[in-house]
């Protein structure tokens, strides 16, 4: 069976490159190039995927994607932006009304090839595990600490992405959708602290865990959980410990408590 991208596209010549970039990971392109004729196209053939342009014409596709998503209930959505993935600070506007809108990915023009095969690698995820599928963020600027941490995650079913610093994870094509930050305090750029306060500010129904080794150097863990922390982590910690605060947040216990472990 082949797999169809939709792209909503008001630029022809845009449309054909992001669609050619599509092809040769696998997917077939097929093209719209405004609102209804998108719509009609969903209700004639089944896509993997759908791709959106934030502004087509004088429409905004996010506020016509609740239509659009009763016609492809099963299919993950892109969203197309002008955004700088070098200037992600400037983007928050962006990211939130996404994250609003539930997408499950941001794409930042311009991209290349790699970034789109990395949505379609996802996708394919997605689609095999939507009922059941987490997402938790890694931000370590430690390589073998994210490897351990992700390792004790996937074993249980988590999906993983990782970042080493907070900029690069706000850059991310999939940042729209995250279920639970993990994230180091002490860290190159603007730091964990600073991180925490930006990411409970965009999404503040995503928890998130602090977690450092420099718990000397001043009350670290107590910052973070002022800036938003819903959980603080003193390093080293095992399998078994990270788990238990990983529950512990996306469980939502019925009180609003932050936990220090």
């Amino acid at each position: 069976m082949s797999d169809y991208v939709l792209i909503l596209e008001d630029s022809k010549t845009q449309a054909h490159i992001v669609g050619g970039l599509f092809e040769k990971c696998g997917l077939i392109a097929d093209y719209a190039h405004d609102i209804n004729s998108a719509i009609k196209k969903l209700g004639q053939r089944g896509y993997s995927l759908i791709v959106l342009d934030v502004f087509v014409g004088v429409d905004n596709t996010l506020d016509h994607l609740p239509r659009l998503r009763k016609l492809a209930p099963n299919a993950p959505v892109a969203i197309m932006t002008a955004g700088r993935r070098d200037q992600p600070l400037a983007a928050s506007q962006a990211l939130n009304q996404a994250r609003r809108a539930k997408v499950d990915f941001l794409l930042p023009k311009p991209f290349s090839l790699e970034d789109i095969r990395q949505v379609v690698e996802e996708t394919q995820y997605i689609r095999r595990h939507r009922r059941q599928f987490i997402k938790v963020l890694i931000i370590d600027d430690d390589t073998t600490t994210r490897m351990i941490y992700r390792s004790y995650l996937e074993n249980e079913g988590y999906f993983i992405s990782e970042s080493s610093s907070v900029e690069e994870a706000l850059g991310r094509l999939d940042i729209t959708r995250v279920d639970l930050v993990l994230t180091d305090l002490v860290m190159d750029g603007i730091g964990g602290l600073a991180g925490i306060r930006i990411i409970s500010s965009t999404w503040p129904d995503v928890p998130i865990i602090a977690m450092t080794g420099y718990t000397r150097e001043g009350d670290a863990l107590q910052s973070a959980v002022q800036k938003g922390a819903a959980l603080a982590l003193a390093k080293p910690f095992g399998q078994d410990q990270l788990l238990e605060a990983v529950n512990k947040c996306l469980h939502k216990p019925e009180e609003n408590t932050t936990y220090f472990l």
